[in-house]
């Protein structure tokens, strides 16, 4: 008997040690399955990251272009105010091309001033300057003619709405006769020009490249040209 019952307690010994080592494998394959779930959360986070992180470089990029081009002019702009040079007619005859064989379209408002759209807050500059934008009327299709046009420049199209409003709101309209020089190298980058009607020929004697890049063209109208312009938009 005695003998018979020390056998019983080892095959009871055995099931349980039995027992035991399949509860832990079974925890073992628990806890390995969800390091995998864990592995799989780590790396879609980490993608996740890397994308973020793309974009924040992507968006840096664009601003330092950005920069690049308006910087200058804010100050230009800036210091023209401070000069007091508000006089239009005068603006354009310094820097608008062909000037001689243009026109301006009667708006039946006041002269226009000088108007800037910064990539800095305009409270900021009204601080210091009282800058009122002058409004031009202009048709619907006028104004979403400018619109699509601002949306379509790569640096432009980067101004918060507000921004792009005021810009359609102050552009106004010139006309240049038949054989005008419109844009040509060496110009001042700051004058917009979106043309509403036009028969224009370009001449080049190198190809257009980037904006940091050298320009060497001339647009020229071959017939009369309708063109909607804002002078220091930066």
């Amino acid at each position: 008997m005695a003998h018979t019952h020390t056998t019983q307690c080892k095959i009871d010994h055995y099931f349980k040690l039995e027992k035991k080592y399949m509860d832990m494998k079974r925890l073992v394959m628990e806890k390995t399955e969800e390091l995998k779930r864990r592995d799989k959360i780590i790396a879609l986070l980490e993608n996740e990251i890397d994308e973020r992180d793309a974009t924040i470089r992507y968006l840096k990029n664009e601003i330092d272009k950005y920069r690049q081009v308006v910087k200058p002019l804010t100050r230009q702009i800036i210091d023209s105010h401070k000069n007091g040079k508000d006089n239009e007619e005068e603006c354009f005859a310094m820097k608008s091309p062909g000037l001689e064989n243009t026109r301006i379209l009667p708006i039946g408002e006041q002269r226009l001033k000088r108007t800037a759209i910064s990539a800095e807050p305009l409270s900021s500059l009204s601080q210091d300057h009282d800058m009122k934008l002058a409004k031009i009327p202009k048709s619907h299709k006028s104004r979403e003619l400018i619109k699509g046009a601002i949306l379509d420049n790569d640096f432009m199209k980067n101004l918060e709405m507000t921004q792009i409003r005021e810009i359609v709101d102050c552009m106004y309209p010139v006309e240049y006769a038949a054989g005008s020089v419109i844009i040509k190298e060496g110009d001042v980058g700051s004058i917009v020009y979106v043309m509403e009607a036009s028969n224009t020929a370009l001449t080049a004697s190198k190809d257009l490249a980037t904006y940091n890049h050298h320009w060497f063209s001339w647009v020229i109208s071959v017939s009369e040209v309708k063109v909607a312009m804002a002078i220091g938009i930066y």
